[in-house]
């Protein structure tokens, strides 16, 4: 399945919904069918190389695919109904820790600008296996957080903002319901960074549980706001949920 999937991307890379339904197989139908955790944590992983290493380097504007990437992080990693979740998330933190380090927020001046060799590694890692750019990661931050990067809540709400920046340099191609999957994304990860945003990590046993990120709680609001100012016509369910988010 694995080289199919290569073999059926590479014959038709510019068709985003190759990219999409191959990603998926791997991240959601084949992963499930294995018992072992860490068996499946490769395949979710396959998933989401496929998409964010391939997949965009051939559609780099693709409203599709961002928005595919942005739901697996939200969703897959982020959420709760795969049994395997909690292993996705520590496999995850582990990963992020090793470039942001291990506090909520970080100096993403060292990413952009590294003065040491353990910056510039830090930073190569960053651009070169996970295919972010440290300046956006700051504008994220700065509009959406102080967001934990270590939790995949971060990274869906990363992807999402840039496939709705990438969408602006060519919006005769866009279709304005893929743009409303992505808002969506944001403002509903938002709110989950507000419930768990925050990583509480226990070195004795090497666990850790999630906490309430309330410093994001005007931005949250904030961010329903906008999407409601971009998107008139879906006001009304964009409203219903930030009704929910303020009585919480």
């Amino acid at each position: 399945m694995m080289q199919l999937a290569v073999w059926i991307t590479k014959l038709e890379p510019h068709f985003p919904q190759v990219w999409v339904f191959q990603a998926w197989n791997m991240a959601y139908n084949i992963s499930v069918k294995f018992k072992d955790f860490s068996d499946r944590w490769r395949w979710l992983n396959g998933g989401i190389e496929l998409l964010r290493d391939e997949g965009l380097k051939y559609n780099p504007n693709d409203v599709l695919i961002y928005r595919e990437l942005a739901w697996f992080f939200q969703h897959k990693l982020g959420a709760n109904l795969d049994d395997a979740n909690v292993y996705y998330k520590r496999q995850w933190a582990t990963q992020m820790a090793e470039v942001f380090g291990k506090s909520l927020g970080s100096n993403f001046e060292e990413l952009i600008n590294p003065q040491t060799q353990d910056q510039t590694n830090r930073a190569a890692i960053l651009r070169n296996k996970f295919k972010m750019d440290p300046n956006f990661i700051k504008v994220v931050d700065e509009r959406y957080g102080p967001l934990e990067w270590r939790l995949p809540e971060a990274h869906a709400i990363y992807w999402a903002a840039k496939g709705l920046d990438e969408a602006k340099k060519n919006p005769a191609k866009v279709n304005k319901d893929d743009l409303m999957q992505l808002r969506r994304v944001i403002y509903q990860t938002m709110q989950l960074s507000f419930q768990r945003g925050r990583l509480e990590a226990n070195p004795i046993n090497k666990t850790f549980d999630f906490g309430p990120n309330l410093d994001i709680i005007p931005n949250v609001s904030r961010s329903y706001e906008e999407q409601m100012e971009e998107d008139p016509e879906k006001r009304g369910q964009m409203e219903t949920g930030h009704r929910n988010f303020l009585r919480q």
